[in-house]
């Protein structure tokens, strides 16, 4: 099993992302970009050989992408209602995603058997992955699960996101920082 290092603000990112290893050394380059009918996002070797590819079919509130390894059609993931419920099924390749998409710790499982295992600490994602074969695919589907939760996380805190707006990060966390912005509108209207 070998760990893998990106940082978590790239994954969700247009441009470029490098994928390291546990010596600091660049293995991969996510390239690609979201949110269009048909836009990709690739997995190379440094090297520049393709790897791996997670091409958008679907647009909307329910996206959907397909997983390409080596050129082939391998997967599928797409965003269901209930997103948040903790649990994706991956078609295809018939691997479950569990855990906490949102704060980036989750695993991934086929049947019973570990394929990956997430955790973030905010600045950097860990990738424990049990297969150097199956590297390529999981990193596209931790870039899929990160960009979901990125926009999730501006609509799930709305206090980070309004009081950095005023360029006043309060650092407040949960249901106390929605309690403090709450109150906060609910005061300026009605003063």
């Amino acid at each position: 099993m070998r760990a893998l290092y990106i940082r978590q603000d790239s994954l969700a990112a247009k441009g470029a992302s490098v994928v390291r290893d546990a010596d600091r050394r660049s293995i991969y380059l996510l390239v690609g970009k979201w949110g269009r009918h048909q836009d990709a996002l690739s997995l190379y070797q440094i090297s520049g050989d393709l790897l791996a590819e997670l091409r958008q079919t679907s647009l909307g509130l329910l996206p959907r992408f397909d997983i390409y390894y080596q050129g082939a059609k391998v997967g599928a993931i797409s965003k269901r209602l209930g997103f948040f419920n903790e649990m994706i099924y991956i078609s295809n390749l018939h691997w479950i995603i569990v855990g906490n998409f949102v704060t980036g710790n989750y695993k991934i499982y086929h049947g019973t058997t570990t394929i990956m295992n997430s955790r973030s600490d905010g600045d950097l994602r860990e990738m424990q992955i049990t297969s150097q074969d199956l590297e390529p695919i999981c990193i596209c589907i931790a870039a899929t699960l990160d960009h979901w939760a990125s926009g999730h996380s501006q609509l799930k805190n709305p206090a980070q996101a309004w009081h950095a707006s005023l360029k006043r990060q309060i650092g407040l966390r949960g249901s106390r920082a929605w309690h403090y912005a709450n109150h906060q509108v609910w005061h300026r209207m009605m003063h």
